[in-house]
């Protein structure tokens, strides 16, 4: 598949080198001569300086013969411009188009932009991404603050799994009172309560042990 991408920043050169990779036939472009010899470097594939809503730029790209075109530079004019001339100009069968305002997605529709990414859902997947998968739950406090009731989700990873409870080295006056599997069976916790990979523990913690709990119970191999 050809697909040409407007746009050699980090998003633009991120998106190229996984379709490089994937074995598809790229064509980066962008205004900064340097950003595009950069991305040509790491990436080998070809491209032009230029802005991509130029229907010079996009012709010597080769938009007539190209499957898809993407648009991701920080500029929504830019984007949204070049995506019309891609589409209605040199007849690209599929544009897509980052929305670096959230209020221009609406737009990019209406004009007919195949595909809109709006910015904030690219920085939300990338914070998603950066979270813990089995993040501390802290449920309720008990005995005046004083001690926590806490969820904990056990990786598959963890060093806890295919322990007993007795064998795990808790935090003093932590107490772990269910235990519930990934089929939905519960069983109360009890020394001898072998963990598995995605259970989900409800335990008492001291208020400033919760922390120190979920490190014993989630520490990875």
């Amino acid at each position: 598949m050809y697909v040409i991408v407007s746009g050699a920043g980090s998003l633009g050169s991120a998106l190229a080198a996984s379709l490089v990779a994937a074995g598809h036939e790229v064509f980066v472009i962008d205004p900064d001569a340097a950003l595009l010899a950069r991305a040509q470097e790491d990436l080998g594939s070809v491209g032009r300086a230029g802005y991509a809503s130029s229907v010079a730029v996009l012709t010597e790209a080769g938009a007539a013969r190209a499957q898809i075109f993407v648009a991701v530079t920080p500029s929504d004019e830019e984007n949204l411009a070049a995506c019309q001339l891609a589409k209605r100009v040199l007849q690209t069968p599929r544009t897509v188009a980052l929305a670096n305002q959230p209020d221009n997605v609406r737009l990019f529709e209406t004009v007919g932009v195949d595909a809109v990414v709006s910015k904030i859902d690219v920085l939300i997947a990338n914070l998603a991404g950066s979270l813990p998968a089995h993040p501390l739950l802290k449920l309720m406090p008990v005995a005046a603050g004083s001690r926590e009731v806490v969820g904990i989700k056990i990786p598959a990873l963890s060093v806890a799994v295919g322990r007993a409870v007795r064998e795990i080295s808790l935090p003093y006056g932590s107490m772990v009172i269910l235990v519930v599997s990934a089929d939905g069976k519960v069983q109360t916790g009890q020394p001898d309560t072998v963990l598995q990979a995605e259970d989900e523990v409800i335990a008492v913690a001291p208020a400033d042990a919760a922390e120190t709990l979920w490190e014993a119970l989630t520490e990875l191999r």
